[in-house]
């Protein structure tokens, strides 16, 4: 039987609980029964988990329950926890994530977003305007702020002082899209005394080595699905269902469209290899099937895709070509 949020060890407080319940959680997830009391209790955590597994209140709960618990409240300009995840869409999830735990709490708990895709001018005056105690961010812009702290006016790294948690989401896709040297960097401008959660899909020598680098004698939590059978280098939730059709090359996009207009009901994700692809397929679709709603999606777009995203989002039915 799972463990339920009370049950868990040390305890969590009253308002912890009651957003978790409201949203609809019962019982914790197998990472988040072993992640969240090791984390809790002030240890380096290393966890490898399935994608779907459950992994952000792995380390946004313990984040609320450490800043909250301070003897010294963190006073507005105060980072007490930073974390860092390789996408803007990841980051934008995981603030969503954080909002539910940190609206009403006292004391407040201020959050931010710093991303690429918005304007660092923007980022700047919001921070200084309204604080942040809580940090997502994407590595890159995080990196350009703390190495260029002159040109943009201010010291991200003095507010870094406070630092208590530092949270790296999916650091295997961290490293796979380049920003092994930004971490680096990064980790230069953090206090040696603070917790560090690092969470990944799949552990690789190059995961191992971020491990060494910026994880003090860590605990090491491994869940795995009991089907798996055999070591791969990609891990899926059990709950998971794949179909597929074998035709002819020439036949793929004709069953395509079958296939889409027999469920125009549905909402659909249909992803294509580069962004030329995208472009292309999206108008075909849309000729073909004109009464269901089209949207394209892929990394070239920059700043217009937090809107497709959203919006895709709020659809009852559609369809999204992305990469």
């Amino acid at each position: 039987m799972a463990a339920t949020w009370r049950d868990c060890k040390p305890s969590l407080c009253a308002l912890t609980l009651k957003s978790v319940e409201k949203l609809g959680f019962t019982s914790m997830t197998p990472v988040q029964a072993a992640a969240i009391p090791l984390f809790m209790s002030n240890k380096d955590v290393a966890v490898e988990a399935v994608t779907g597994s459950g992994k952000t209140l792995a380390f946004v709960i313990p984040i609320i329950e450490m800043l909250m618990r301070r003897e010294e409240k963190l006073k507005k300009h105060d980072i007490g926890a930073l974390i860092i995840t390789p996408t803007r869409e990841l980051a934008k999830q995981i603030e969503e994530v954080l909002s539910n735990f940190t609206e009403g709490n006292t004391p407040k708990l201020r959050q931010m977003l710093f991303i690429g895709g918005a304007e660092t001018s923007t980022d700047i005056k919001n921070f200084k305007d309204n604080g942040g105690n809580i940090i997502v961010g994407t590595p890159g812009r995080l990196e350009d702020l703390l190495t260029r702290q002159h040109q943009h006016g201010i010291d991200l790294g003095a507010h870094l002082k406070s630092l208590e948690v530092l949270v790296l989401d999916e650091a295997d896709r961290l490293l796979d899209l380049g920003f092994e040297s930004s971490i680096n960097s990064i980790l230069g401008f953090l206090p040696k005394q603070r917790r560090t959660g690092l969470f990944s899909a799949t552990q690789t020598n190059e995961v191992e080595a971020l491990v060494r680098a910026g994880l003090r004698n860590p605990v090491r939590v491994t869940v795995t699905e009991k089907q798996t059978k055999k070591k791969t280098s990609q891990r899926t939730p059990s709950s998971l269902n794949n179909f597929y059709l074998i035709c002819e090359s020439e036949e793929k996009f004709s069953q395509l469209i079958g296939f889409l207009r027999a469920r125009k009901d549905q909402k659909h994700m249909v992803f294509f290899s580069t962004c030329a692809c995208v472009n292309y397929f999206s108008k075909a679709l849309a000729k073909f099937i004109p009464s269901v709603t089209m949207m394209a999606l892929h990394g070239q777009m920059k700043s217009n895709r937090h809107k497709i995203f959203d919006k895709f989002r709020k659809l009852e039915s559609g369809v999204l070509v992305c990469t």
